[in-house]
């Protein structure tokens, strides 16, 4: 027999006494934990009652002892929300909510936006988001975007791209986001984020928060680099659609951070600025390769200099940009027939860097060039060409021999970017090809070193294993590949047969 109306009516009046408060919410907390499904009017009483929410509010001090009422407190309205049957639908459904998700504890305000995503998710997930009858739950939700001191930013753009598509045209909805574009650049950047999230999801949605997206793009005028930078970085997922990018275009983004690296000499401030103008302009790449490298010589030709530099700095990045440019097919034969001198320069001049820079660049350069060389279907014979030409100028010829050195370093995180890479390089016959041609390699790849990282252990067991299935050894060499990858990548060998093991030519 569960607890009746009054229980839980006596047991709320205690928390107004401190000294009883503990006590009576732990009570709660036990019986609520314990039995599975309250009634629905003591669940509305709990998260109702005014009192139990000021048992939420820290300590104003932050140097008082933590108070142990709050956790149990903080629990205790988990529970209720648990069991609360959300209905979006419901018209009651803020009243319910409104004290959770106005309250000045950041961890409540969290969870309650954190049920709500549930059951906003398990509506997609069953094909139907409910319609909303009002305004009121958007505007709570929009309203944690303004919160100074917050957890929940995310969750709540999780939860304003799935309810806000029903009602963005609804003119208090666009006057409560036009009061997020007079509030702090942080705000400022919630509301550039959920307009993006938004207008990815279709044309119609663009044209509905095109105000707040011309708002980020005036902030790109802004003196502040830092600003500026964080701007860029949340517009580059519109890019992903047509629908995006054209609005891009009809606002001539491209075209004015072109020109803005273009003037660089006269505006120095911007050189800071040029690491997230070349982000932005890879990540673009990505998906429209031909607009860049055949729109944009400049920007190449500037990431041409960057690659060339030794400057650890701008270093990442550039490569990483390099990479994001060389990505896709269309990209590899565009940089090929526009650039193909200085993309041999570059290659080579990462042959360079490679064994001068420190370790943790070195490690981005070998990922950039995975990111590369990987692919899932495998690639036509001109990119084939393309790409063995630029291993050869990185490589100073058709071996392995740099990657192997790296391989032979101490530092395990450089081995394993180094032996992915290698992998990476195998899935080309020109590539084992080079491994075969560098002496040393097999016979690592063979060896059965105790003291090496189990990661790098199965890194070597799976480029054995398409070393075995190569048609590029002798019948010979393939028995002992493939022994070896029969044995499993953590096999140890018994000391006696080390000892007794006929030298044979294998």
């Amino acid at each position: 027999m569960g607890m009746d109306d009054n229980w839980w009516v006596t047991n709320l009046k205690a928390l107004e006494s401190r000294p009883q408060r503990l006590e009576a919410l732990t009570a709660m907390n036990t019986t609520i934990a314990r039995e599975a499904a309250l009634p629905r009017q003591t669940i509305e009483r709990l998260l109702t009652t005014a009192g139990l929410y000021d048992c939420a509010n820290p300590a104003a001090d932050s140097h008082a002892p933590k108070d142990q009422a709050v956790d149990v407190t903080l629990e205790l309205l988990c529970h209720c929300l648990d069991q609360l049957t959300m209905d979006t639908a419901d018209e009651q459904l803020p009243s319910l909510l409104r004290r959770g998700l106005t309250h000045s504890n950041p961890a409540l305000r969290a969870q309650v936006l954190a049920s709500l995503l549930k059951e906003l998710r398990r509506q997609l997930t069953a094909g139907q988001v409910r319609t909303l009858p009002n305004n009121e739950l958007i505007f709570l939700i929009l309203d944690e975007l303004k919160q100074p001191d917050t957890e929940g930013t995310s969750v709540a753009i999780n939860i304003l791209s799935i309810v806000l598509t029903q009602r963005i045209s609804d003119p208090d909805v666009q006057a409560k986001l036009v009061q997020l574009l007079k509030q702090n650049e942080i705000v400022r950047c919630c509301a550039y984020e959920l307009a993006v999230v938004l207008a990815k999801k279709s044309a119609t949605l663009l044209n509905a928060v095109t105000f707040i997206l011309d708002a980020a793009l005036s902030e790109l005028d802004n003196d502040d680099v830092l600003l500026q930078a964080s701007v860029m970085e949340l517009l580059v997922p519109l890019v992903e659609q047509n629908h995006g990018l054209s609005y891009m275009e009809r606002r001539r983004i491209l075209d004015l951070l072109s020109l803005r690296v273009q003037l660089i000499e006269e505006r120095p401030l911007d050189a800071l600025l040029i690491p997230s103008i070349m982000k932005f302009f890879g990540k673009i790449a990505v998906y429209q390769p031909l607009k860049i490298i055949g729109g944009y010589p400049h920007m190449l030709g500037c990431l041409f200099v960057q690659l060339l530099s030794e400057d650890e700095s701008i270093l990442p990045t550039a490569m990483d940009t390099l990479a994001n440019l060389a990505t896709s097919p269309q990209g590899k034969i565009l940089l090929n027939m526009h650039f193909s001198a200085a993309m041999e320069k570059s290659f080579e001049r990462y042959g360079s860097h490679i064994k001068k820079l420190s370790a943790h660049i070195k490690e981005r350069l070998l990922n950039s060039l995975d990111v590369i060389y990987d692919f899932k279907t495998p690639p036509a014979k001109e990119i084939n060409t393309i790409l063995k030409n630029w291993y050869e100028c990185f490589a100073r010829g058709a071996h392995a021999n740099t990657i192997m050195d790296l391989i032979n370093t101490p530092f395990p995180d450089l081995q394993m970017a180094a032996l992915a890479l290698l992998k990476t390089i195998c899935k080309y016959n020109w590539g084992i090809v080079a491994l075969k041609n560098t002496g040393g390699a097999v016979e690592f790849l063979l060896s059965r070193q105790k003291d090496l990282h189990r990661d790098i252990k199965y890194m070597k067991w799976q480029i054995m294993e398409i070393l075995s299935a190569s048609a590029e050894f002798s019948p010979t060499e393939t028995i002992r590949f493939t022994a070896y990858v029969n044995e499993g990548p953590y096999h140890v060998q018994a000391d006696l047969d080390v000892a007794t093991e006929p030298q044979g030519n294998a």
